[in-house]
């Protein structure tokens, strides 16, 4: 399936023109399901097939309807979803259901990016998930189903961001505290981690590396740490840290993601 021009999909009458659209990627299932159907097919053939009693061909037809089904589940589960990213929002499409969103409705996205290697580095995958939250709590996951996973995390998570950065920079003066983990919230006067607290004056910057996400006091030591992954909106989080840092902070090192 060709992905239309961005040109020929209808700008919404709410949520603006659109940006870009992401389609399901149909040819990785489809040659899964074929793989696994003939692989099951000349294994049958060879021997449940080859019974010369009745009942060996019928239980090989009945097997590979059954096994038919389960992979024609298996590609139609992800053959109708399409993501197109709009000015104002974007839609979510699964099957024949298509749910709108506005950017104000998201509470945030959580990013996990990770490189696999197989048969000792001969084979690399890049393996992309973002689990996007609303303000409902309802949460769905975006995943390699989507063709261009990558630049789609990372266009919705610009557009995003670029919504709430003055929506949390408006709670930070209103004296309110905004957290990016159950366990991690931050306010105009410092970060806080349960009932720990370090103010912004003792806070001596933040490192970045083996995926995870180091928060410094004064003396250097690490008060807080944290996956990348787990940190909801992590990179308005590290913008926010950034702001704070002080003047002798190390430059972010690389995360190994």
């Amino acid at each position: 399936m060709s992905v239309p021009p961005i040109e020929a999909i209808e700008a919404d009458p709410m949520l603006g023109e659109a940006i870009a659209n992401f389609p399901s990627d149909r040819g990785k299932p489809l040659l899964i399901a074929a793989v696994i159907g003939g692989a099951a097919a000349v294994v049958l053939n060879f021997t449940l097939a080859a019974i010369p009693q009745w009942w060996g061909p019928a239980l090989t037809i009945v097997l590979m309807a059954v096994l038919a089904l389960a992979l024609g589940w298996y590609v139609l589960h992800v053959w109708n979803r399409e993501i197109i990213l709009y000015e104002r929002g974007f839609s979510y499409r699964e099957g024949s259901n298509i749910v709108h969103f506005f950017y104000h409705e998201i509470r945030g996205v959580r990013l996990r990016a990770e490189r696999l290697a197989y048969f000792g580095g001969r084979l690399h995958r890049n393996l992309y998930q973002f689990t996007v939250t609303t303000n409902q709590g309802e949460i769905f996951t975006i995943t390699n189903v989507y063709r261009r996973a990558a630049e789609l995390g990372t266009k919705l998570t610009a557009a995003l961001n670029r919504t709430l950065q003055p929506l949390i920079a408006a709670r930070l003066e209103r004296g309110e505290s905004i957290p990016f983990l159950d366990s991690l919230k931050i306010s105009a006067s410092g970060l806080y981690s349960g009932d720990q607290m370090l103010s912004w004056d003792d806070y001596g910057g933040h490192r970045l590396g083996g995926r995870r996400l180091a928060l410094l006091d004064g003396s250097g030591e690490v008060w807080y740490s944290a996956r990348l992954a787990d940190i909801e909106n992590v990179t308005l989080l590290l913008d926010l840290l950034r702001q704070r840092a002080p003047q002798t902070s190390q430059p972010d090192q690389p995360t190994g993601e």
